[in-house]
């Protein structure tokens, strides 16, 4: 899992958040109470109410600031740092989530992505490394979180384009080329693989 990961409180500034996320190459931030999440914010649900408070008139003539709290969604499936990877693909999968939220003596301590998980059967156990705390960030703006030293690697999860198969090399589970999600089945649509929903649309 990665210990540093990016994080935002209910009551920070929506348009800090979404800054930080386009800045950062991500596209969900940890929603976090004190230190226990409570919510996600996902880019796309950012953009909506950011736009929809652009349009606003009552916005534009109070200078509302939208906060993270007013854009958030629920919170991303949870694991114990102990878990098993199999338990964490099985949240992935059954979820539809990209990620999940580690959490110990509920707090937030890591985040694990489908991209940590297809590295991490390639890579030999035992690496984690353990303490740490926040950073130290003004009120109302969103924060990096780590739970490792600030020069160990962590951050934004790596795009990932990698499918698994079966013994008939179809594919049986992987990451959608379009929305990024980890799926129990892949379809092919313009020369991409993308889950059932981004074939839709």
């Amino acid at each position: 899992m990665h210990r540093e990961f990016l994080g935002a409180s209910e009551s920070d500034s929506l348009a800090a958040a979404a800054d930080l996320m386009v800045s950062e190459g991500t596209d969900c931030l940890v929603v976090v109470r004190g230190g226990r999440p409570v919510g996600r914010l996902a880019c796309r649900e950012a953009l909506g109410v950011l736009l929809d408070a652009e349009s606003s008139t009552a916005d534009v003539e109070t200078g509302v600031d939208r906060t993270v709290g007013s854009a958030m969604g629920p919170p991303l499936p949870a694991v114990a740092p102990d878990d098993t990877l199999a338990a964490v693909e099985e949240h992935l999968v059954a979820e539809g989530v990209d990620r999940v939220v580690a959490v110990e003596e509920d707090e937030a301590v890591g985040v694990v992505t489908v991209g940590d998980v297809l590295a991490a059967r390639t890579l030999p156990s035992g690496d984690a490394v353990g303490g740490g705390a926040f950073d130290e960030q003004p009120a109302g703006e969103p924060r990096r979180m780590r739970t490792q030293p600030a020069d160990a690697d962590g951050g934004t999860d790596p795009a990932v384009d990698t499918s698994t198969t079966d013994a008939g090399e179809s594919p049986t589970q992987g990451v959608c080329e379009a929305c990024g999600a980890l799926v129990p089945e892949l379809v092919t649509a313009n020369g991409q693989a993308v889950c059932p929903e981004c074939r839709e649309a």
